[in-house]
């Protein structure tokens, strides 16, 4: 039971040297006595959130036996810079043991971006609800339009359901911003914490939203001018976005401080997002992709290309977390300042997924295939384990999620809704459908955590491969390309989820006589039929007409049509745009899958 009590001057003193810290050198003091009650505070591990989150429910605090909680929401829930939206941030505060809106909350928000600060004021809300509208500027100041409270000070709606204004350099730019919000007053508005010994002794919560900077690139290809866009969650690129038509890559770059020390001590999430037009067919009709950072290859989940979302682009995702980052890090030069990324067109060997990242909302999922040889027409016992895609620790709770089979055109074959992991882990049974490349996708709608309450503030959507028939492979992580050079192959490539294991093909390897071009052409422009080339192949590769490098024979598919990205190869090889060994890689493929067999 809440005592209340007369202070004393030292007492006044005390409290008065705290908020100095805090509050502008004009705060009024109230001249009745504040009610300070000490409250035993604990703060559960603060997870290392940040990318994209539109909306948050924070980790709670123990005040008394109440969970305490926020719920910080970014509204529009999609925030690029110079999008001419005036953005808002809507608090909640609530006992997360009864889901019940607490009342007359008093706090400090800090909102720092790469530690520099863009906004510090005490808030207060007698209803535990608020909302901030914010007008972006390129100042370094802010303005805050609202009245005061009489008690600590602090800024407060004219009316409970009015907005609290700021102008000021808040969102006016790409990048991760950090919100801070300590707590200092609870259920009226001089019910105080008592931080006498310790100012810090409040408790604290980290939100960390993020606002896209969006840049558009031209990319001019055979006398075609194709418009590309990044988008980067964590800071503005550099101004030297190159796009290589000889290998069809892209390169830029961003800053990036690679101190060790700060990357410890603080949350970091990469997220880059790369919208690649389909009209440029030579650059969107592949099927796999190789990102770089830093000489870093991006692998297995830390790439997710994304073809069905946008009717017009192939969206790649390169996402790093901080143990990516850390370990990556460790190699850096002194004086590195930059992440260095590169995405281009791969050598295709499409491989099924053992794990998966959300493009949005921050969790991942391992994908454990039983068993792990996939073949056509069978059951898989697929179990699902949904981690925090920051953390990679277990999800603590219940999720809730969708999962569909989709074909090679974004048709759906397989749909199942409404399923629940107990305690982030599930197992599906699937029917296998008949060889071929299927995406996986995981709609992940709601956490249920261990007290009941329902989070939906990081809901996204996992992608994957699946691959009839395949046999699935581990995730080596972050590799060095000078690693794998040293070793004489090159290892495998996770990319998006898809795996390119690049072995050495030398030009000796390889013979086709230059009269199979007419062929390729004629297949390209459907002159001749899918079984019609696939068998001439065939034929022309046992007689020794065609000589290819040894490749792993696939289980025989008949009837399994030639994914249209072999067919464009085909065309392109015919006119010279490519060469003998990215066209036989296409043939490769077509054994190893089992539509030619040999």
């Amino acid at each position: 039971m809440l005592v209340r009590i007369w202070v004393t001057l030292n007492m006044k003193r005390a409290i008065s040297k705290i908020r100095y810290c805090y509050l502008q050198k004009t705060l009024r003091f109230s001249l009745f006595a504040f009610l300070l009650v000490s409250i035993v505070f604990s703060s559960l591990p603060r997870n290392a959130f940040g990318d994209g989150f539109a909306m948050e429910n924070l980790p709670p605090a123990s005040v008394g036996n109440r969970q305490v909680q926020l719920f910080i929401k970014l509204n529009p829930t999609i925030l690029y810079s110079n999008s001419g939206v005036q953005p808002s941030i809507f608090f909640r505060w609530f006992d997360a043991n009864n889901n019940q809106t607490l009342q007359h909350i008093s706090f400090f928000l800090t909102i720092t971006k790469h530690n520099k600060l863009l906004f510090r004021e005490l808030l207060h809300t007698h209803t535990g609800i608020l909302n901030m509208d914010i007008t972006p500027t390129n100042s370094s100041t802010w303005t805050v339009y609202a009245d005061r409270e009489p008690v600590l000070n602090g800024w407060v709606p004219d009316n409970d359901d009015d907005p609290i204004d700021v102008i000021g350099p808040i969102f006016n730019e790409g990048g991760l911003y950090h919100f801070n919000m300590q707590m200092f007053s609870i259920d009226t508005d001089n019910n105080i914490f008592d931080t006498t010994d310790n100012p810090q002794s409040v408790p604290s919560f980290d939100a960390y939203l993020s606002v896209g900077d969006v840049s558009n690139h031209d990319l001019t290809y055979d006398g075609h001018t194709y418009n590309s866009t990044v988008i980067s969650y964590y800071d503005k690129i550099n101004n030297d976005f190159k796009f290589d038509p000889s290998k069809l890559q892209l390169s830029y770059s961003m800053p990036f401080d690679w101190n060790m020390t700060r990357i410890s001590n603080q949350p970091i999430f990469v997220h880059e997002e790369i919208h690649m037009p389909k009209a440029f067919k030579q650059l969107t009709n592949s099927p796999t992709y190789l990102a770089t950072m830093n000489g870093y290859k991006i692998t297995g989940r830390r790439l997710i290309v994304d073809p069905y979302t946008s009717g017009s682009s192939v969206i790649a995702h390169i996402l790093l977390n901080k143990i990516d980052i850390q370990t990556i890090a460790k190699q850096m030069p002194s004086g590195a300042d930059t992440m260095n990324f590169t995405l281009a067109p791969a050598t295709p060997d499409v491989k099924t997924a053992n794990s998966a990242l959300t493009d949005f909302g921050g969790w991942g999922v391992k994908l454990g295939w039983n068993p792990t040889q996939i073949t056509s027409n069978s059951v898989n016992n697929l179990k699902l384990s949904f981690f925090d895609a920051f953390t990679e620790q277990p999800v603590n709770g219940d999720v809730n999620y969708n999962l569909k089979l989709l074909d090679n055109t974004g048709g759906t074959i397989l749909s199942k809704v409404g399923l629940t992991a107990k305690g982030g882990i599930d197992t599906q049974a699937l029917n296998l459908p008949g060889n071929g490349i299927y995406s996986i996708l995981l709609n992940i709608t709601s956490i249920q955590s261990p007290t009941g309450l329902l989070d939906t503030s990081r809901i996204g959507v996992a992608r994957g491969n699946l691959v009839i028939p395949s046999t699935v492979t581990a995730d080596r992580g972050v590799v060095a390309i000078s690693q794998e050079n040293q070793s004489g192959t090159q290892a495998t490539q996770p990319t998006g989820n898809q795996t390119v294991s690049n072995q050495t093909t030398t030009t000796s390897q390889i013979s086709i006589p230059a009269w199979v071009k007419n062929n390729a052409k004629w297949w390209s422009e459907n002159s001749i039929d899918d079984s019609t080339f696939a068998s001439g192949i065939q034929y022309m590769i046992k007689q020794g007409i065609i000589q290819i490098p040894a490749t792993t024979q696939g289980q025989a598919s008949p009837g399994v049509q030639i994914p249209q990205w072999v067919k464009t190869n085909a065309g392109w090889w015919a006119n010279g745009q490519i060469d003998d060994q990215t066209f036989v890689a296409g043939i490769q493929y077509l054994i190893k899958i089992g539509i030619i067999t040999v």
